[in-house]
């Protein structure tokens, strides 16, 4: 290991002259208890073991460019493989953004969701890895315009694109606008290969924001799908944060999904799900912190013809996470 790090810290003092190269990380160690339908699953072991390279160099007139790497290493004897990538080219006029990642879920980030454990493939859905680009424009002071594309998912990988694929790449264009206190995001997708059926995806719609008082923080989003079949998917999401001492402070994440379709992601029926996560967190230093977390969430179907509901199993999660950033 000793030797590793010292061919690093080499090969980062060969290229300072024209790059900046930075080496870091993440590893956390978590206890957690999961409840579903009344049946626990408990213990500990890691929850995430992440390294991370960047690299930037300045190529002049006011370009630049930067590279990020994140490799995971999983949990013991599971071997390594990559996380989000990317490759950004910046110019005066915006910049150029290459990725291969797998995008978190928008209600969250666009409400400022803190919690630690989330609440994607709960109440929300999951992500799934894609290739993509993506074009970011600044038009004023504090607003920006990105347009992009992003290839089908499970299509990752050069020679692997949109054409001759099943999946849905998905058109997108959005804007921010950040200023004080206020972040305010809006976006509007098209997906291509829409079918028939509720089974693809037409368009989504996107709306969120925060507003930081100091003393909290608070943000609300919300994603509307227009299911090709004439259904509709819509998430939103509720968030706070906020200190209340020099080294504490809370987080809490409300989120639902609603189906309108009898086919899809919640048992194959209409139906909703709703969910919640709170959770306190005690800095020990600027990159060391304990996380204590709990989260519920549980939800229904309703049949075909509308006229029974049940509910899908109530699910919850306890869990006491320490974690080390370098």
């Amino acid at each position: 290991m000793k030797k590793t790090l010292i061919a690093l810290a080499a090969l980062a003092a060969v290229g300072s002259a024209s790059a900046q190269v930075t080496l870091g990380g993440e590893f956390a160690w978590g206890y957690a208890n999961y409840n579903t339908a009344g049946v626990d699953a408990s213990g500990g072991g890691i929850d995430t073991s992440q390294v991370a390279f960047s690299a930037k160099e300045d190529l002049g007139g006011g370009m630049s460019i930067a590279a990020k790497m994140t490799l995971n290493l999983g949990e013991y004897g599971a071997g390594t493989k990559a996380d989000d990538q990317s490759l950004t080219l910046t110019t005066s006029m915006g910049a150029l953004s290459l990725l291969t990642y797998r995008p978190g879920n928008w209600v969250s980030g666009a409400s400022g969701s803190g919690t630690w454990y989330g609440l994607d493939g709960r109440s929300l859905a999951a992500r799934a890895k894609r290739d993509g680009y993506s074009l970011t424009v600044p038009v004023m002071d504090g607003l920006t315009v990105t347009a992009g594309f992003t290839e089908p998912a499970g299509s990752t990988g050069e020679g692997a694109g949109n054409a001759g694929q099943s999946g849905q790449g998905i058109y997108a264009v959005s804007g921010k606008y950040a200023t004080g206190p206020v972040v305010l995001q809006a976006g509007y997708l098209s997906l291509s290969n829409p079918g028939a059926s509720d089974a693809t995806k037409d368009s989504v719609v996107r709306l969120g924001g925060t507003y930081d008082l100091g003393v909290a923080k608070f943000g609300a989003a919300y994603e509307g799908t227009k299911l090709s079949g004439g259904g509709t998917n819509t998430e939103t999401a509720f968030a706070l944060t906020a200190p209340l001492a020099a080294n504490l402070s809370i987080a809490a994440t409300y989120a639902s999904t609603a189906l309108t379709s009898t086919f899809a992601a919640i048992s194959g029926a209409a139906g909703t799900r709703n969910g919640y996560q709170v959770q306190a967190q005690y800095n020990l230093s600027k990159t060391a912190y304990a996380i204590g977390s709990y989260g519920s969430w549980t939800g229904t179907t309703t049949s075909a013809d509308g006229v029974t509901t049940t509910n899908t199993k109530d699910s919850s999660l306890m869990a006491l996470t320490l974690v080390k950033d370098f």
